[in-house]
């Protein structure tokens, strides 16, 4: 872990530089949080907080530790252990400036974008509760996030998002659910797509996602 921690620091400090990576905070007891006697998802939690959600996925590409400290460990609709970016995702909020919000908003895209489901859910979650962000803001990001996924042919991730937001999903509760239409809007979206590039996604994978928008509709 100390080594994954390690690269964690550079990505703060500069010398190991990602696409799009600012650092919140400045690093100023940064070398302090290597003599904290600490669980290792504590000294994790306490690092990855002072760094924009954005880069949560980026950290996750560096090794299997990192993945194991930031997923949720769930088999057959039970989770057994609870990653970090449960956590992360409720203290990022409650979204009060639009930078929150853009910062926000593209890390649900990037989940969308490298098809991390689990992730995808854990973003979508907070946003239906009313006291976590703007009804619009989370309305709109769901009906993006669901319009992409159908583009790309990802019937998991439309799925994922159609839990947490579908008719009968938590979000209906807050009157923040998609509604028919934003499902029309998906399927026109990846129809479009589509007779743009017609040999960009499979026939497969455009009728598992149909499938999925026709129940909603």
């Amino acid at each position: 872990f100390r080594q994954a921690a390690a690269r964690a620091m550079a990505l703060a400090d500069g010398s190991l530089a990602l696409p799009g990576l600012q650092v919140r905070e400045p690093w100023a007891s940064k070398a302090q949080l290597f003599q904290l006697a600490l669980h290792d998802a504590t000294t994790a939690y306490l690092v990855l907080r002072m760094l924009p959600p954005r880069t949560w996925w980026q950290l996750r590409s560096l090794s299997s530790e990192w993945r194991q400290l930031l997923d949720d460990a769930c088999a057959g609709g039970r989770c057994e252990r609870f990653g970090l970016v449960r956590v992360l995702v409720e203290s990022f909020g409650p979204l009060l400036t639009a930078n929150e919000e853009l910062d926000f908003a593209g890390c649900v895209y990037r989940a969308v974008h490298y098809g991390s489901t689990g992730p995808l859910q854990q973003l979508l979650r907070p946003l239906a509760m009313s006291s976590w962000s703007r009804r619009t803001f989370a309305h709109a990001v769901a009906r993006e996030a669901l319009v992409q996924a159908a583009v790309a042919g990802d019937a998991a991730a439309c799925i994922a998002v159609l839990q947490e937001y579908g008719p009968e999903s938590p979000a209906a509760r807050s009157r923040r659910n998609l509604s028919k239409d934003d499902a029309n809007a998906a399927m026109q979206a990846a129809a479009d797509w589509h007779q743009m590039s017609p040999d960009d996604v499979p026939a497969k994978s455009r009728k598992a996602v149909d499938e999925v928008l026709q129940a909603v509709c």
